[in-house]
């Protein structure tokens, strides 16, 4: 394993194997500078024939006002020492930003040819989120939280509904397919977060969730989404739509996608099951 034509196992298969190294090396550096995190790795202009590989590193916390070079084995994990070899460059994300604005064709290398290896979302700002092309939610997602019927009856209003919510993760998202014009019905794909992107659910795995299960058992179900508007659930149904992988991050296997149908519940009403 002391050269690249040794891991040829087709172009495919190679690059990989490349990647497979990459992101173990990227794991590595996810703890080594303890003032701040890992935010991105990006594998940057890529060629699998090169005994030399490229990859971008931004963090978070710790000041960096220049790209720190460094250089190691591809193949650190069998211990050795020669080509392939890679060629880091860390920097910060403060840094990355300001560059990306004031100095494009700077930064323009990193971005040609890359591919992402890791993200962290929460560590990066919209422009570098843009800068590699990273969709973590689909056009027109709204996000929210399952209300059972005892937690909606215990509820004196929606004020108090969404109090006990907006500070917990959603624990899923809608992309509206259909709205009635006077908004009072709706239906829509749903979606879940899955490595820090939200994605359609399967039609398998809707059943492993309670909202599905308690409406399949006649109970009522409700959703509440951020912003403060409360539906209630009148039913799933799983269709076969090709069209929309469109308005999806991904398609499903078999373009079938599990809706919802959905009724607004006024901010007016008082809760009652």
């Amino acid at each position: 394993m002391a050269n690249l034509a040794q891991l040829d196992l087709g172009a495919k298969g190679q690059e990989a194997r490349i990647r497979a190294f990459l992101e173990d090396l990227t794991e590595e550096y996810k703890g080594v500078r303890p003032e701040s995190r890992l935010a991105l790795a990006v594998w940057f202009g890529k060629s699998i024939e090169s005994q030399d590989q490229n990859l971008l590193q931004l963090f978070s916390g710790h000041p960096m006002n220049e790209f720190v070079p460094a250089r190691v084995p591809l193949l650190w994990k069998t211990g050795s020492q020669n080509a392939p070899f890679v060629n880091i460059r860390a920097t910060s994300v403060d840094y990355f930003s300001k560059l990306l604005k004031a100095s494009p064709q700077e930064v323009a290398p990193y971005q040609r040819n890359s591919e992402v290896l890791y993200f962290d979302k929460k560590l990066l700002n919209n422009d570098i989120l843009d800068a590699f092309h990273i969709e973590t939610d689909p056009d027109e997602l709204i996000k929210g939280w399952y209300v059972s019927e005892d937690e909606y009856a215990r509820s004196k209003n929606l004020k108090e509904l969404l109090s006990l919510h907006a500070h917990m993760r959603p624990n899923f998202g809608v992309v509206k397919i259909e709205e009635s014009e006077d908004f009072e019905n709706c239906r829509g794909v749903l979606n879940i977060e899955i490595s820090q992107r939200w994605l359609p659910l399967s039609p398998e795995s809707i059943r492993d969730y309670s909202y599905f299960n308690d409406l399949q058992n006649g109970r009522p179900v409700y959703f509440l989404f951020e912003g403060g508007s409360l539906y209630r659930v009148l039913k799933f149904e799983v269709k076969k739509s090709p069209e929309y992988a469109d308005l999806l991050l991904e398609k499903t296997r078999d373009d079938r996608y599990p809706e919802v149908y959905l009724r607004a519940m006024h901010p007016s009403a008082q809760p009652a099951a």
